[in-house]
């Protein structure tokens, strides 16, 4: 429903605006209704139903955020350029280059009747030569800063700033500088079409990028686009929208100039995904949820009041994990558990915005230092919406017990999320799990391997595929279910142990030197340093105060671990580093591309114990004793070198969690305008590196100022993470997952 006003009050006009609709993300309540007031008071085409607007507002900065809104409100398009402009007949921002057609020609007295229309805010005139009314010679006199392009089939997402320029002008302005996306709008998709080799009913995902999308019937037949004039009754229009839903219906089509608009009531359309999607776990069919408030859930409150905000959830820094502690075991872990298994899906199934949303939400849940006993406690987190907040009351309500452990039931039914469980029981998703899970093999690769060669299981992929993996995802599938074993602390202490005894031998430490300045260090990392009790893998780094040391270092202490069998294969051996001289990496390095949070010196290695008992046979009659399969399991073991410049920073980019890593790279780049990653930090303008972890002074009680020059690692990540601005806290409160 559009809402127009004729009105306006700022000296130009939005009536020649395509359909407008605000979008709220990132606005406060009383700055959409503000944003939408101001639309109507400059007589724009207002609408409240996303599907029928064609120009966007909103404080949107990015393409991918401006689609995703789209399509959480069934607004599926596909970028594209600007589509061919409508010839009014006069130039504006972002026209195109064609010539433009010819204008007609009007009385000399126009432009003295155009002025006086303006500066008087009348809406009569005497009508021109060519009996053109006076409403469109103001529509055409008030549009003159903008030609709007054709968008019958396309949209346009602007910055709301846009809207305030126009205001401030008290002109409608270029939109090209404002512009964010522009894209085309496509059928929803209703169904994944590959494999074809993998037939089956009840697919309940869609792919991230549709392959192929049906034709957009012409627009004459739109019952939008071809509105009624002012005149016309609000049952002819539905007269007319029912006219050409039939002819549609008729030709084996639904679609019209507005593909994805579906008209309450209309459940054709409806029935048609539900038959073809029959899948009994699919999320789409379920009914939306609605928060219940009991009397029960009133007494709770009174009985468990909602707790004041921790300090770190308010200031400009409260988005941010690295500026707050997370335990390793938070009071919510039951909760967190069932948002993780959505964040996996999201992952499985390509939705980046939905993971880091998830891993935001998670992250502030995990910091929250209470039990949740209110729904109304998440909504005031950063990171978690009412969304979250209704996942919550679902799971907290799924079972009639009032705690997980109830002493007249030993076995009380668990606490759940019906998407949850939906997820659990979808046999694609269950399919990508299994293949994700393989070393090597990423949620893309995981979907090229069932979409596109069909696998179901690891059977397929040795018989049909062995000879087209890499490497690493051989021994991935080799070795797959002895890496799914975790490993205990002390078993990572002796792995850690054993490279250290190595590295030594190769510098050619005397016994003497251990535990000395001249000595080689060994640093645990990873989940193992944040408290883990079981670890996926053991990942360790090495350094030494002596630069020339640490150069190629990891190619000597990888050769001396293979002579000794305790590294089997080694997948990966990277000298980046050491390439460049162990310099820290270049803001824009050559030929470096991907997330790369880490570009140091690592191996990537599989490790198992040589050293097994057994009882030796007798052989007789001098023959060899029979040799033993080695019977330890094998272990994955990540080997990294930084040179002791930097060491802190190669610490505490391989000991946070991934969100906590995340946001350390945000904070630096918007804070301190920085590029941080495990090799050091640089300034993004010039260039130049910073030297955080050096000794400096310092001011501690009582103003007295002492020299910080601890020479420990710990002390050089302390000093780098207050020089970042975050803040130190221990390994063991940066578990943000």
């Amino acid at each position: 429903m559009a809402i127009t006003n004729t009105k306006p009050s700022h000296g130009f006009s939005l009536k020649t605006s395509p359909p407008i609709f605000i979008l709220p993300t990132h606005l406060q309540a009383a700055e959409l209704r503000q944003a939408e007031d101001l639309v109507f008071q400059l007589g724009g085409n207002l609408t409240y139903d996303a599907q029928d607007a064609r120009l966007f507002l909103g404080k949107v900065g990015q393409k991918k955020r401006a689609a995703f809104d789209l399509r959480a409100r069934e607004v599926w398009t596909e970028e594209t350029g600007l589509p061919i402009r409508n010839a009014v007949g006069h130039s504006g921002p972002g026209s195109s280059k064609e010539p433009a057609r010819k204008r007609r020609r009007i009385s000399p007295g126009f432009e003295t009747k155009r002025t006086l229309r303006r500066l008087n805010s009348t809406s009569s005139s005497t009508a021109t030569e060519g009996g053109v009314s006076d409403v469109k010679d103001d529509d055409a006199a008030e549009s003159l800063g903008v030609d709007w392009p054709d968008l019958t089939n396309s949209i346009i997402v602007l910055k709301l700033s846009w809207l305030d320029e126009c205001v401030r002008q008290s002109t409608l302005v270029p939109f090209t500088p404002y512009t964010v996306y522009t894209a085309k709008i496509i059928p929803k998709p209703l169904l994944e079409t590959n494999p074809q080799t993998l037939p089956r009913e009840g697919i309940t995902y869609i792919k991230a990028t549709p392959e192929h999308s049906s034709p957009v019937a012409s627009t004459s037949s739109s019952p939008v686009m071809s509105r009624p004039g002012t005149s016309s009754s609000i049952l002819e229009r539905a007269r007319l929208e029912a006219e050409a839903t039939g002819q549609s219906q008729k030709s084996g089509s639904s679609q019209v100039a507005y593909p994805t608009r579906r008209r309450f009531g209309d459940r054709a359309r409806r029935n048609q995904y539900q038959k073809s999607n029959t899948s009994p776990t699919s999320p789409r069919s379920q009914r939306p949820k609605l928060h219940r408030e009991t009397t029960s859930e009133m007494e709770e409150l009174a009985e468990h009041p909602i707790p004041p905000l921790p300090d770190w959830a308010t200031g400009p820094h409260a988005t941010y994990s690295c500026c707050r502690s997370t335990p390793m075991n938070p009071p919510n872990a039951a909760f967190i558990a069932q948002l993780t298994k959505i964040k996996d899906a999201r992952l499985l199934t390509l939705d980046e915005i939905g993971v880091r949303a998830y891993s935001t939400s998670i992250a502030s849940v995990a910091a929250y230092p209470h039990v949740i006993h209110h729904h109304s406690e998440l909504t005031r987190l950063p990171g978690c919406n009412e969304k979250i907040a209704m996942l919550w009351s679902e799971w907290r309500y799924s079972t009639d017990n009032d705690d997980e452990a109830d002493e007249d039931d030993p076995n009380p039914t668990p606490r759940h999320i019906q998407t949850v469980q939906q997820l659990a029981a979808d046999p694609d998703l269950q399919v990508l799990d299994l293949f994700w899970n393989i070393w090597g093999v990423g949620p893309d690769t995981a979907r090229k391997f069932y979409f596109e060669h069909g696998w179901r299981d690891l059977d397929d992929v040795v018989e049909f595929g062995w000879n087209a993996l890499s490497r690493v995802q051989q021994i991935g599938v080799k070795y797959y279910d002895e890496f799914l074993v975790k490993i205990p602390r002390d078993e990572v202490e002796r792995i850690r142990d054993v490279v250290l005894r190595h590295a030594r031998l190769v510098l050619g430490i005397a016994e003497a030197d251990y535990d000395s300045p001249r000595d080689v260090e060994c640093v645990i990392v990873g989940g193992y340093r944040r408290g883990k009790a079981l670890c996926g893998d053991v990942d360790v780094i090495l350094s030494h105060r002596d630069e020339a040391k640490t150069l190629d270092l990891v190619v000597d202490v990888v050769r001396s671990l293979e002579a000794a069998a305790y590294v089997t294969h080694t997948l990966s051996l990277h000298t980046t580093t050491s390439d460049r001289g162990q310099a820290t990496l270049p803001f824009r390095a050559q030929g470096h591309s991907g997330h790369g949070f880490d570009s140091l010196d690592k191996a990537l290695c599989v490790w198992q114990d040589p050293v097994f008992e057994f009882e030796e046979e007798e052989a007789g009659n001098g023959s060899e004793t029979p040799k033993k399969k080695n019977p330890n399991i094998h272990r994955r073991v990540d080997i990294i070198v930084s040179t002791w410049r930097t060491v802190g920073c190669a610490v505490l980019g391989w000991s946070g969690g991934t969100t906590f890593q995340r946001d350390i790279r945000r904070f630096v780049s918007k804070v301190h305008g920085w590029k941080f990653d495990s090799s050091g930090v640089r300034d993004r303008k010039s260039g130049r590196v910073l030297d955080l972890e050096a000794p400096r002074e310092v001011q501690v009680d009582g103003g007295k100022t002492v020299w910080d020059d601890g020479d420990t690692w710990m002390d050089r990540e302390r000093r780098l993470m207050e020089g970042l601005g975050i803040g130190f806290r221990p390994a063991s409160e940066r578990c943000t997952g």
